[in-house]
């Protein structure tokens, strides 16, 4: 079974998609597409019927939702549906009020116990959906904790994730870690979507994620919320 990404040409890329409960480190430069991935791979479950948890280190729920309904103006009857949670980390952190239903906060992106409580809770709850996880971002975990206290955390929930029959994908900021780091992430994830930009052109590469055409550089384009594969799959360069 796959998972589509809801970007059609990478969906292609990956011979149909992401395998069925896999977890999938999106590895990227700000600004380049990684925000446009996410939304597109979360619509794309809901659309499905799917359920989707949002863990958020980085923005609060408030900010997620505004920016997924922009996209698609039903995004809130999803929610009202149940088939949205969100685990926020961040709004305690700067003191942002705002509550709903289908919120669960974690005092602190350091509370590593809490973050994996709640994620535990949210999949009970949506336990009669199919669902994906959304961890935006590991990058966050690392620069308020020790990075080993971190590694091992993710080991146990990546394996906790693949029990639960969830399709997860970790945030991973490029530029923000040692080598080290990123390739001990990546050790615990089951393939990796790599986004860069060389020489003013935008990049992606697969790296493991099952069966793909190509695990070379493709060139891609962005349009307002689409990320366009450009490139020639077999060769890795513009078509």
């Amino acid at each position: 079974m796959l998972v589509k990404t809801g970007i059609d040409r990478l969906d292609e890329l990956l011979k149909g998609g992401i395998p069925e409960k896999s977890n999938v480190l999106v590895y990227a430069n700000p600004f380049i597409g990684k925000d446009i991935l996410l939304k597109s791979f979360a619509l794309d479950g809901l659309r499905e019927g799917n359920g989707i948890i949002f863990v958020l280190t980085d923005k609060s729920f408030a900010d997620v939702k505004e920016e997924m309904t922009k996209i698609d103006s039903k995004y809130p009857e999803y929610e009202e549906e149940g088939a949205i949670r969100y685990i926020d980390a961040y709004s305690p952190t700067v003191e942002l009020k705002e509550t709903s239903k289908w919120v669960k906060f974690v005092d602190s992106p350091v509370n590593r116990e809490r973050i994996a409580f709640s994620i535990l809770q949210a999949h009970k709850e949506m336990e009669e959906k199919m669902h994906r996880i959304i961890f935006d971002s590991i990058s966050t975990l690392i620069v308020y904790s020790d990075a080993k206290a971190v590694f091992r955390f993710l080991q146990v929930l990546s394996g906790t994730c693949k029990r639960m029959n969830t399709t997860s994908l970790f945030v991973m900021t490029r530029g923000m870690h040692e080598e080290i780091e990123v390739q001990t992430i990546k050790h615990l994830m089951d393939g990796v979507i790599e986004l860069r930009e060389k020489e003013a052109r935008y990049q992606l590469r697969v790296q493991g994620c099952g069966e793909a055409l190509s695990r070379h550089w493709i060139d891609y384009l962005l349009e307002e919320n689409e990320i366009k594969l450009t490139g020639a799959f077999r060769m890795g360069r513009v078509a």
